[in-house]
């Protein structure tokens, strides 16, 4: 797939209206905050990605809502995406109708790789959660559909938890109402947790080969699971009385985490960051290329501070492999030495 040009108005600190890379490898360079990562989070909304924080902060000040429109080539031909942001939410087009994130799913896309990306090895939990949840939703609207309708439930159900626990623990009167709850919980969790496992399956290989581009070691990853699909009715049911007390839902696809070895000790605790950095860009690439798997082109492929905390031999891995695709933008401090570079300065850019 190929940005062939996007028109912008009023996003973050960006001025100039349309910017329109080229095929192979585009560089974009500038110095700290003049708006190389907000044109690649610019770009990575315009074809239907999900950014961390909200969208309203992606909005210039002082304006009311901002537009991104971008022009794609794909195998299938040329397509128009518009999306515009504002206080409320966004509204999204594809060639002019209404479109919602699942249609836009049908297109490969960009795959968005940057510092923040540490936080998938070194972060919390949900971040890791998040990962696997925001690809495997671009794969299946089928299981963005089951999330949203899991994440109600779940909603529900700690509401009735916690309305239990303010009238001193007494569960009886609300164990129907729980009862409910706990098999909408079981109906889309259990399926949620089957097709994690299916889809890291595919991505270990992936990412175990793209780590072993960047830098020697054995990367593997591994589901931390609460309970199995088989066994989530049963587990929630014997871990009523801790909920109550708590006050929230201790077992599930909600409470899971993503394991990551190196050298079959877990890399947060042992990796050195060095490490864990090409860990979580390994991750990224295995994402590319899981993508491309499926669609059958690669996505447009989106890398902020390009160099950030990368040696030579992962700086040249890294710029081989974005070589190797029919587009990638980068955006650094300086430039790679090859392909186009385009400069950028408070929210100005020119070739």
């Amino acid at each position: 797939m190929r940005l062939v040009r996007l028109w912008q108005k009023n996003f973050r600190n960006l001025s100039t209206p349309v910017f329109a890379p080229g095929p192979g490898l585009t560089t974009v360079v500038g110095g700290n905050a003049q708006g190389k990562t907000n044109l690649l989070e610019a770009i990575e909304l315009a074809l239907g990605g999900e950014l961390r924080n909200g969208l309203a902060e992606r909005i210039a000040f002082g304006q009311g809502e901002a537009w991104l429109h971008a022009e794609i080539e794909t195998q299938f031909g040329s397509s128009r995406l518009e999306v515009k942001l504002s206080r409320e939410g966004r509204e999204h087009r594809l060639n002019e109708a209404p479109a919602s994130l699942r249609e836009l799913a049908q297109l490969p896309g960009a795959v968005l790789l940057g510092p923040d990306d540490l936080e998938l090895v070194l972060g919390p939990p949900e971040e890791r959660r998040r990962f696997l949840d925001v690809l495997l939703s671009r794969f299946s609207a089928r299981y963005r559909s089951m999330l949203s309708q899991y994440n109600r439930a779940l909603q529900q159900r700690n509401a009735v938890l916690k309305s239990g626990f303010r009238r001193e623990g007494r569960s009886g009167g609300i164990q129907t109402t729980l009862s409910i709850w706990n098999h909408q919980l079981v109906k889309y969790g259990g399926e949620i947790l089957s097709l994690r496992r299916r889809m890291l399956a595919k991505l270990t290989p992936l990412a175990r080969e793209a780590y072993r581009e960047l830098a020697p070691g054995e990367l593997s990853l591994e589901l931390s699971e609460t309970t199995d699909p088989d066994g989530f009715l049963q587990a929630l049911e014997d871990n009523l009385q801790d909920d109550l007390q708590r006050g929230a839902t201790s077992v599930g696809p909600h409470r899971d985490d993503l394991v990551i070895l190196l050298e079959g000790r877990e890399a947060a605790r042992f990796g050195s960051r060095g490490e864990c950095r090409s860990i979580a860009l390994a991750l990224r690439l295995a994402e590319h290329r899981l993508l491309w798997q499926h669609y059958e082109e690669a996505p447009l492929l989106l890398v902020d501070e390009w160099h950030s905390e990368l040696d030579n031999r992962r700086r040249g891995a890294l710029l081989a492999y974005a070589q190797s695709l029919p587009q990638a933008i980068l955006a650094g401090l300086e430039t790679p030495g090859t392909g186009a570079v385009i400069e950028i300065e408070a929210g100005v850019w020119g070739s």
